[in-house]
């Protein structure tokens, strides 16, 4: 499912080498230099897409945390997805799932909101950066 989902992708927004399949049964969609989506299809669970968004700042640190426990609230500032921490703990990442029955449509929708959602919370952090004098 998930690939002829991105086959479909590639023809409807003419994506040239910006889809990549890893050696797991995983895609990588590269959107701009810096924003890189992982797509895995789950046999029970759907299909997750998964980003690391932006390094988690190094000052204030657990005050950029409440805020994005407070953004996880419910989902409403991160539109279903979760944000959270790399296995590192340097990197903020966003992840979601998407239903099993989920169809193109669905699935398009669900990764356009999920990228700007992404892109939405590298500028949220760069302008909490600038404001604590980062």
């Amino acid at each position: 499912m998930l690939q002829r989902f991105l086959e479909q992708l590639h023809r409807d927004l003419g994506l040239s080498e910006s889809v990549n399949q890893g050696g797991d049964d995983s895609y990588s969609l590269h959107f701009e230099p810096d924003l890189q989506i992982s797509l895995r299809e789950n046999p029970d669970s759907g299909i997750t897409l998964f980003t690391k968004v932006v390094p988690l700042p190094t000052e204030k640190s657990e005050e950029y945390m409440l805020k994005l426990l407070d953004a996880n609230l419910f989902g409403r500032e991160t539109g279903g997805a979760a944000l959270g921490l790399d296995s590192e703990g340097k990197k903020i990442t966003l992840v979601i799932t998407l239903p099993a029955d989920v169809n193109y449509k669905m699935f398009r929708d669900a990764l356009e909101d999920f990228v700007n959602y992404a892109d939405s919370w590298r500028e949220e952090t760069k302008q909490f950066m600038h404001g604590v004098g980062i």
